[in-house]
């Protein structure tokens, strides 16, 4: 068998470069993050966060715990001779496992390989810099890198014209989004009126404000096509106002959802659009939100990412957050880096809020100055501190634990400490 398989090696070779000879247009991106270490009580790294809360339930620098990446293959498929029409398809799959062994199957262990995107976009020069897009993919979504936050992300099978030039930095865009999101989960297999719900997305961008930025403002409205009973139809309202700051950009964001658009423009548990999935005290058929994310650089020498936030979901819970990442760039290729983030949820069922902070010191290698400049391959050390209802259950005795409550490796602490390593690169 041995040798068989070294006189395929040739014969393989030939293919692929034969291949990659044919598909010369062809484009490779990607995303990648991993961490691993110990903690102060047995049972390894622990990553500390609380329940339901959007991005990563706490901040960023030293919480990951997964081995997470993403490839991305973009291949233009047809360029017209000088008319300005281009096909291009694109495709993006993804896997995320627990980092046990060297040899992890996806299918096991809550580990997980999936398409996250495929499309194919069509420029048209009748669109003045805008394209028409059929498939499934990320759509123009708007994040807190250092809460891994998709704070407007309405992402899903779907159809649309986006980015029509109107003038300017103006442009518009209009999407048809199909989500089943519980038959992704597998709640029930191959069942269309599980939750199903067909969205339509428009968004107004680069709207110019003189001197202070710009405005991107945009509306959702969803129409269920679901039998599950009490469903409904909702729409939300966005807008977000960027400016550049201090060799960075502030982005203010503001949201109001109603009914199945409560979830207003970000996902809850399980991909869910509205935000009643068993811890209401009521009907949740409203939610809002605002927030800020700054990123600066005044000087080659230092840098600093920051956020600050509040949202309400009516009868289920409030939730606040603000966290900072300064970072001092000492060389091209090492920088300090530190984060400090807090969080609380207030659920409605509940008397007491659950809080979680977190402060994390991150030596680091790096390839440049920058604050958004990677790869990075860092050492960390992190201290958290939660109050006695995030160890006992943010929605009731054992609904929500933080580090696996009481029976978790904690215990009946109420602090710890995790160190190790991460690596970061994206290209």
């Amino acid at each position: 068998m041995h040798h068989k398989r070294l006189k395929m090696l040739p014969l393989t070779a030939a293919v692929l470069l034969a291949w990659a000879g044919a598909a010369s247009a062809l484009d490779f991106h990607g995303y990648f993050r991993a961490g691993v270490g110990g903690a102060s009580k047995d049972g390894g790294l622990e990553c500390f966060k609380l329940p339901d809360i959007g991005g990563n339930g706490n901040y960023r620098l030293g919480n990951e715990c997964e081995n997470y990446g993403e490839a991305q293959f973009d291949q233009n498929l047809y360029e017209g001779k000088g008319d300005g029409v281009k096909f291009d398809y694109h495709l993006m799959l993804a896997y995320s496992v627990g980092q046990r062994n060297t040899f992890e199957q996806v299918d096991q262990n809550g580990n997980a390989f999936a398409v996250r995107q495929n499309y194919v976009d069509v420029k048209l020069p009748q669109l003045n810099g805008g394209d028409v897009w059929v498939g499934t993919r990320y759509y123009q979504r708007h994040d807190v890198h250092i809460q891994d936050f998709f704070y407007w992300d309405t992402s899903a099978p779907g159809a649309g014209v986006e980015k029509i030039g109107l003038g300017g930095t103006l442009n518009t865009s209009v999407a048809l989004l199909f989500n089943n999101s519980n038959n992704a989960f597998g709640s029930t297999t191959n069942n269309p009126n599980n939750n199903a719900t067909t969205s339509l997305d428009w968004r107004l961008a680069g709207i110019p404000l003189g001197g202070v930025g710009q405005l991107e403002v945009g509306a959702l409205y969803n129409l269920k096509n679901t039998k599950v009973p009490n469903s409904k139809d909702g729409w939300g309202l966005m807008a977000e106002w960027a400016w550049n700051v201090l060799g960075g950009t502030n982005k203010l964001f503001g949201v109001y959802g109603k009914d199945s658009a409560s979830f207003a423009g970000w996902r809850g548990p399980n991909q869910q659009l509205a935000c009643d999935w068993g811890q209401t005290v009521g009907t949740c058929d409203q939610g809002w939100g605002i927030l800020d994310f700054l990123v600066i650089q005044p000087s080659p020498d230092f840098s600093a990412g920051m956020s600050i936030g509040h949202y309400d979901l009516k009868n289920n819970f409030k939730w606040d957050f603000a966290g900072i990442r300064p970072v001092w760039h000492i060389s091209d290729y090492f920088k300090l880096q530190g984060e400090l983030g807090y969080n609380k949820i207030k659920a409605a069922s509940q008397a007491d809020s659950a809080s979680l902070t977190k402060i994390t010191i991150a030596p680091t290698l790096v390839a440049g100055r920058g604050f958004w400049t990677r790869p990075e391959l860092r050492l960390f050390y992190s201290y958290n501190t939660w109050n006695d209802k995030a160890r006992d259950g943010v929605f009731g005795p054992g609904n929500g634990m933080i580090a696996g409550g009481t029976s978790g490796p904690f215990g009946s602490d109420t602090n710890g400490a995790v160190w190790g390593f991460q690596v970061e690169a994206w290209w």
